[in-house]
């Protein structure tokens, strides 16, 4: 409130005019004050300039605080919410800075020297806490561009992974799959790339690869891998109703004529269930359909020899990669 510093105002006005009113008395008992108009002065300004630093402090601290309640809450983006609470933190210190070198000035203090020393200052400063400034800036850039949520999944390239918890000032953090938090400086997520699973949308397609024989009808691969996305898209509820599965074939293999299909879910977590669900259908259909995935082929060719001792190991040698084909089955 502006009572107390209006009323103190009021007081110290008061004061000032009465000296300067006594002061023009010439009787012998007002001696004393006569020609200290200048201190006089100098203390009433000095009250004055505190005084108004703090009522002006007070007042943008109120303001940022009314501007954080009533509307910063209400706007689309986060950036004033976070802004303001460093900022209000901030004002009071550079409001009774401004004070002290003003104060310094009245009272005769020369203060150009001061400012040259606190740019210096503030150069070297500015060189200590490099890094720090730079996630400050960093953290700005995050938060004013609005393309990082919480809630959000995001992957960093070559970098951890997981939902995002808060996009601070100095660093980013989010929590892994295994539910641990990660700490990551914001300089470092804005020289990255990162992907964001839930932008535009938190829908996400989820896409499996396989391969059939050579021998296969590719006709019939395709229609049952088909059946069986339309049934997983009916029946789930992680998928995007009225989506239509993606089916292709992609190449040819060394073993196997390669294709993919494709199902769009409804988020990230969905698609780990869709994913593992359509793996486990086209399995067991392919079993019961005569359709069969081949195992790597290895041809082994081998100069003739006479020497038989050649000729049994060659043979041993073609024993054990038979047999570590039948393991690996």
């Amino acid at each position: 409130t502006v009572k107390g510093p209006a009323v103190l105002f009021a007081v110290i006005m008061g004061l000032f005019l009465a000296y300067l009113t006594l002061a023009q008395i010439t009787h012998p008992a007002f001696e004393v004050i006569h020609g200290r108009e200048a201190w006089a002065k100098n203390v009433w300004l000095i009250i004055i300039i505190i005084e108004f630093s703090y009522l002006g402090s007070h007042l943008i601290q109120t303001m940022m605080t009314w501007y954080l309640h009533n509307v910063a809450a209400k706007t689309a983006t986060d950036l004033d919410d976070k802004l303001i609470p460093p900022l209000r933190r901030l004002a009071p210190l550079i409001v009774y800075s401004i004070t002290s070198l003003l104060v310094l000035d009245v009272v005769g203090i020369a203060i150009t020297p001061m400012l040259a020393g606190l740019g210096i200052g503030g150069i070297a400063i500015a060189l200590a806490v490099q890094p720090t400034l730079s996630n400050f800036f960093a953290g700005t850039y995050l938060i004013s561009e609005g393309e990082l949520n919480e809630g959000d999944y995001i992957e960093l390239d070559k970098g951890p992974a997981g939902f995002v918890v808060e996009v601070g000032w100095r660093s980013t953090k989010i929590r892994n799959r295994i539910n641990n938090l990660v700490i990551i400086p914001n300089s470092k997520m804005v020289d990255t790339i990162v992907t964001n699973t839930f932008s535009p949308t938190p829908a996400m397609n989820v896409v499996i690869t396989c391969g059939v024989s050579y021998e296969s009808d590719l006709e019939q691969v395709e229609s049952v891998v088909q059946r069986i996305s339309d049934d997983i898209v009916e029946e789930f509820e992680f998928t995007v109703t009225g989506s239509e599965p993606f089916f292709a074939f992609r190449t040819f293999g060394d073993s196997n004529i390669d294709f993919i299909v494709s199902i769009t879910c409804t988020s990230r977590a969905g698609s780990f269930i869709v994913g593992s669900e359509l793996i486990k259908r086209i399995h067991k259909r392919f079993r019961e359909e005569g359709i069969e995935i081949n195992y790597p082929v290895r041809k082994l060719i081998a100069a003739e020899s006479n020497g038989s001792g050649h000729d049994n190991l060659l043979e041993q040698a073609i024993i054990e990669n038979e047999q570590s084909s039948q393991a690996n089955r």
